[in-house]
């Protein structure tokens, strides 16, 4: 059977494609971007370009998908990333054709709306940072002075650290506030939320139709951006209450496909609080593979088969590594260790050990080699050190 993955170009689609493609599946990987690490796979036996479905006329990647259902004879079509919104809108022109795993266009909005969800998870007891509106303290600065400070700036919908900023102060939250927009954008895609200190455990789950059917909790042990941003290096571990409340959350919402939560773990209470939901494959997807939790494959036998046996457990202590983002952390990270060597060390030797990366492998070396190839490539033609996203999210799912 022939399945296609979209976003060829991140690791996450990447690990779809490794994951199917070991099985036997027939697996085509498609991109708007020429040079995308899933196109160099060993385990893609085909590929191709699509309009990108961030442009204007999104309906022009729609077309491409079915047009190419059509001539691959696909009977399975798993997105990955915020295409994945775009296939849930058009879902009725789509779900005659192929296979699909996919909530309803507005579970997606609700799930990935951060001041939708948070009312919801309220309602089920969920705890939820306390949140406030920036447009009431620009009509009424004296509140600034009453907030708990520290607090985030934090995009409504957004992902990968991108929008966040740490406020530790009333003077710095008025030197931003004060501004006509925040990273370029209008004030009413932002909200406040309050700093909780303690862990980051994620938790992601796949469900059928409400009902859940393989899960997965890790800790965040390395991230990138520092402090705000995707995990480089984690470790799957029991979350037991942070576990339960994404369960409950998604149950309620009778939920069907994949979906990954952020939580807080409070250091002083031991208490999750829900920060952040991901409703589409995560960043982190090699994670669950690494742990027993074949994602990929689970997703693609309900799509075709309607349905799969649930996989509840998981393998404890588990731990994988994005090579991509670790490096681009390094630095940031050396410049902060106080022990210099123990850290090095600790940084190419982890004492665990790694089950698993996300954007390498030895049997499959050349998508990592792509990657690096087009990470240069944006590198001199944007004239930056710094990475370019190829993906610009102007607008906003609505």
């Amino acid at each position: 059977m022939t399945a296609i993955v979209t976003n060829a170009k991140s690791r996450i689609a990447y690990n779809v494609v490794k994951s199917l493609g070991q099985k036997g599946v027939n697996v085509i990987s498609s991109d708007f971007v020429p040079i995308s690490m899933s196109f160099a796979s060993r385990y893609s036996k085909g590929h191709f370009l699509y309009p990108s479905p961030f442009s204007r006329d999104s309906e022009r990647f729609i077309d491409s998908i079915i047009e190419n259902i059509a001539r691959f004879k696909a009977k399975v079509l798993i997105p990955v990333y915020e295409e994945t919104f775009l296939v849930a809108k058009y879902k009725e022109r789509l779900s005659g054709l192929v296979g699909m795993v996919v909530p309803d266009y507005d579970q997606i909005l609700l799930a990935h709306n951060k001041d939708r969800w948070e009312n919801v998870a309220r309602e089920l007891k969920i705890c939820v940072p306390e949140t406030f509106d920036p447009a009431e303290i620009q009509k009424t600065p004296d509140i600034a002075w009453e907030l708990p400070y520290p607090l985030f700036i934090k995009p409504k919908q957004g992902g990968g650290g991108w929008g966040i900023t740490q406020v530790n102060s009333q003077k710095e939250l008025e030197q931003y506030i004060c501004q006509e927009s925040y990273c370029g954008r209008s004030w009413d895609r932002f909200y406040l939320q309050r700093k909780i200190e303690g862990e980051t455990h994620c938790v992601a789950m796949l469900f059928n139709k409400g009902g859940l059917r393989a899960k997965v909790a890790y800790k965040q042990l390395r991230e990138y951006p520092l402090k705000n941003g995707q995990a480089t290096l984690r470790i799957s571990i029991d979350s037991p209450h942070a576990e339960s409340d994404l369960k409950s959350f998604l149950e309620h919402i009778r939920w069907h496909g994949v979906c990954q939560a952020d939580f807080i773990v409070e250091s002083a209470t031991g208490t999750p609080y829900l920060i952040d939901i991901n409703p589409r494959f995560w960043g982190s997807l090699a994670q669950g593979i690494a742990a027993g939790v074949d994602f990929p494959y689970l997703y693609y036998k309900i799509a075709l088969d309607g349905d799969v046996a649930p996989v509840i457990g998981f393998k404890k202590d588990v731990m994988t590594r994005w090579i991509g983002g670790d490096l681009r952390a390094f630095f940031p990270l050396l410049k902060e260790a106080q022990h210099k060597v123990t850290f090095v060390q600790n940084f190419l030797y982890p004492k665990k050990g790694l089950i698993m990366k996300d954007d390498f492998s030895c049997h499959d070396p050349l998508p990592f080699c792509t990657w690096v190839i087009d990470t240069l490539y944006r590198m001199i033609r944007y004239k930056t050190a710094k990475p370019v996203t190829h993906d610009q999210l102007e607008g906003i799912w609505e």
